[in-house]
């Protein structure tokens, strides 16, 4: 596995914890659940939307990444070219 994949995994898990957490804790505080239907649906559904969003933030996540990768690889080739006109 090459060392950017294995970047992009990291940042994609703790992006991913972080994304699940704000979610639960935005339902936890804002949905009453008070029967047993209610509890599963909320639970239900907020599964799915946690699940949707940390989808969309590892999409967004290795984008950046991918964007930081190129912008670092353009400066080294600069550089080499200008190196190699010396």
């Amino acid at each position: 596995m090459k060392k950017i994949d294995i970047l992009k995994k990291a940042v994609t898990t703790v992006v991913g914890i972080g994304t699940t957490k704000i979610i639960r804790d935005i339902i936890t505080n804002n949905v009453d659940t008070e029967t047993i239907t209610s509890k599963v649906t909320v639970t239900a559904a907020s599964a799915a939307i946690g699940g949707a969003v940390s989808e969309l933030t590892k999409q967004y996540t290795d984008n950046t990444i991918d964007q930081f990768v190129e912008l670092i690889q353009k400066i080294k080739n600069r550089k080499n070219a200008e190196t190699n006109e010396d």
